[in-house]
């Protein structure tokens, strides 16, 4: 049996970024410390951080005034970021800087009245973060091809949109087209913003699903990205399981398999993947291979830190 290895696969430069911030802040500061969401979406990260004093606490008006804050991955309203300054929080902010280029672009079109269709989850934290940088213009949210087809807009002489980082390629680009076609005006600010990562996991994993018997996806049912790249996988392979590690791989799974696909979400720990290649090794002697489709070379830099006249550590831009 051979277990073919997506590359690239885990960590984005996005995650990797938020995840040196944390460790900068819990070596520094004392517990509790405060977030306004799940730092990543990944269970194994979030249940660490709760182990080693990390509060998550959405209501930003019971955090005590003065206390350490992060701003998770996928980014925050104006209104949070206003409120945390009213309470003197320590905010530290480790939004992606791909969400952080949507968040110029949608202020871009708040302050020139340009209303604005977000394409993505509405329940997702990092589209509520989007729709809170206007206060000026109209948002609607378009999540599928239905919603694009029937969507009414009040004026679409001054109109662009905006995607969720996370979607599905294929399926975005066909919401854009049917867009484009009903309004001829619309803008894009918004195609380049499905980021390298999401394209790149989503590319591979699509040779994975042509490629292989049976795709195992690790990472949590939470995670937009993980839960697309089980929607590409499915929609060219049967065999199609997404886990949060290893534990949860069933041994009837490899009934008639022979080649076996293994990639990871963008919020999932390369030991997680290790841990299951090592768990898997026992039911036959594997070769393990890998599928490259490019080396990704993106690398935010950590921002720096400085305190504002009302003594507010902050990350820099």
């Amino acid at each position: 049996m051979d277990i073919i290895l997506a590359k690239p696969r885990g960590f984005c430069a996005g995650v990797i970024r938020a995840i040196n911030i944390i460790k900068q802040v819990l070596n520094t500061y004392k517990s509790p410390i405060y977030m306004n969401h799940e730092l990543v979406h990944n269970n194994y990260i979030v249940n660490y951080l709760k182990n080693h004093g990390v509060i998550i606490n959405r209501n930003i008006n019971d955090i005590p005034n003065g206390s350490i804050f992060i701003i998770s991955a996928h980014g925050a309203s104006k209104n949070i970021f206003n409120n945390a300054y009213k309470k003197n929080l320590n905010i530290f902010d480790a939004t992606c800087p791909l969400v952080k280029k949507i968040h110029y672009r949608a202020s871009y079109a708040n302050n020139n009245n340009i209303d604005t269709i977000i394409i993505g989850n509405p329940k997702h934290q990092e589209v509520l973060g989007i729709i809170g940088q206007y206060d000026r213009t109209t948002t609607y949210i378009v999540e599928s091809l239905y919603d694009a087809n029937y969507i009414k807009i009040k004026n679409s002489s001054k109109l662009c949109f905006l995607t969720q980082t996370t979607l599905s390629v294929f399926d975005t680009y066909q919401i854009i087209n049917v867009l484009k076609n009903r309004f001829p005006n619309i803008l894009e600010l918004g195609r380049n913003n499905i980021c390298y990562a999401t394209n790149n996991r989503q590319q591979v994993v699509y040779k994975l699903a042509k490629t292989t018997d049976l795709v195992v996806i690790i990472g949590s049912d939470i995670s937009s990205n993980a839960n697309k790249l089980a929607i590409v996988a499915k929609k060219y392979n049967k065999n199609v399981y997404m886990i949060d590690n290893f534990s949860y791989f069933k041994k009837q799974w490899l009934n008639n398999i022979n080649t076996i696909g293994v990639t990871s979400s963008a919020s999932t720990p390369e030991f997680l993947v290790k841990q299951f290649i090592e768990y898997i090794k026992q039911y036959d002697n594997m070769i393990i291979k890998e599928i490259i489709l490019n080396k990704e070379k993106v690398l935010f830099k950590l921002p720096k830190i400085f305190k504002t006249k009302q003594n507010i550590i902050c990350y820099d831009k």
